[in-house]
């Protein structure tokens, strides 16, 4: 048995589709979707989804986290909304029974200056990354945290701890790197995902047209600082790709994502097992040269299995091992969007301004395509599998 995934922006409801498109089944939520809603193996669901009183209004607010038993009874009903944070995009189940939050991080004008950012002039939102454990219908304790706002670096205003150069730090993320299309919300990241084999996070941003990859195994402690944990890095950015010119490690000559979504850690099993597949929205400049595309990357590793940082420059790879799309081909418009790797080794591809779903083979192939007619951010597809659902 096999079921794809649907979660909806403009309605209530997650539903799921059979091999011949028939909806199997449907969960009804407290409000519309916020991104993607995912299965556990025992067949719960957890859905992220719109909180109504949340005063952070910004792009695919989230705020709610609804968790549905196997059997559909609503079990966990779970708000993450305060006037300075709220969880938006996309959540991640995790092994242990925990969701693992993007939410936004909204920081003080003085709270910017006293770190050394030249433009503070409003409320920035930046960002964290919040584990909840569910105790009770609607309550929760935090497992783990980690936050953008301890690992910046600047070279704008020297005498405080965040002053250094800057392309010495690509482990550390520049305050002053603002691109001009989002002043507020000011990284955007919008998707998560978690590798239990290696116990690490990887998010995409839209604002910095890249993926970074932390390191999960540290405590909340050692996530706010610069050692510790497996790779004994603390919380730095253990890797990034995409726009070497966030870190100073390039140019724009050197960037490949124009507005990224959906990064994804390829699956144990499936070949290219720990690889990173990102969907590329391709909204460059103009309005007659946007492509998308979907990669994969093999960031180096060394024999420890850590990545290697570059001594200059960006890191690598130079180019995807896989990719599909380019020039003249599909383009899903400049928000949300994505792509998951299946169990078959197909990758299921969702363009958010059609409504449309696609499979690809391993050579491209387009081998299934409808149009859902629903407004989608992306779309996972899981298998029974002695009793457990298994997807991505």
């Amino acid at each position: 048995i096999e079921w794809t995934l649907v979660t909806q922006f403009n309605g209530t409801s997650t539903f799921a589709l059979d091999a011949s498109g028939a909806t199997v089944r449907t969960w009804t939520g407290a409000a519309a979707g916020a991104s993607v809603g995912y299965l556990r193996p025992d067949g719960s669901l957890v859905r992220p989804c719109v909180y109504a009183a949340g005063t952070l209004n910004g792009a695919a607010r989230g705020g709610r986290i609804q968790v549905f038993a196997a059997d559909g009874t609503l079990q966990h009903d779970l708000i993450l909304a305060s006037a300075t944070s709220q969880q938006h995009h996309d959540v991640r189940p995790l092994p242990n029974g925990n969701i693992l939050c993007i939410a936004w991080d909204t920081r003080t004008i003085a709270e910017q200056q006293a770190a050394g950012r030249s433009s503070a002039t409003a409320v920035l939102w930046s960002e964290q990354l919040v584990e909840l454990h569910p105790t009770g219908p609607s309550t929760y304790t935090v497992a783990w945290q980690w936050k953008v706002w301890d690992h910046l670096i600047q070279d704008a205003t020297p005498g405080i701890a965040t002053y250094g150069v800057v392309a010495d730090h690509p482990e550390r993320i520049d305050l002053n790197y603002g691109p001009a299309a989002s002043p507020v919300d000011w990284i955007h990241m919008n998707s998560i995902d978690y590798s239990p084999e290696r116990d690490e996070i990887v998010v995409s941003s839209r604002s910095w047209n890249e993926v970074w990859v932390i390191d999960h195994s540290t405590t909340t402690a050692q996530a706010a600082s610069h050692a510790g944990g497996t790779r004994g890095r603390g919380g730095d950015l253990l890797y990034r790709w995409g726009n070497p010119a966030a870190s100073r490690r390039g140019t724009t000559a050197d960037r490949t994502f124009y507005v990224c979504h959906s990064a994804t850690f390829v699956d144990a099993g499936l070949p290219g097992a720990g690889n990173i597949m990102v969907f590329n929205n391709g909204d460059r400049t103009g309005a007659t040269n946007d492509w998308s595309q979907v990669v994969e990357l093999a960031p180096p590793r060394d024999a420890a299995g850590s990545y290697v940082v570059p001594a200059t420059g960006p890191f690598g790879p130079t180019v995807p091992t896989w990719s599909v799309g380019g020039p003249g081909g599909f383009f899903g418009g400049p928000t949300q969007c994505g792509a998951f790797r299946t169990r078959a080794n197909t990758t299921l591809v969702t363009l958010a301004n059609s409504g449309t779903l696609f499979e690809v083979d391993a050579a491209g192939r387009t081998i299934a395509s409808q149009v859902l007619g629903v407004n989608v951010a992306r779309v996972p597809r899981y298998r029974l599998v002695n009793g457990l659902w298994v997807g991505p």
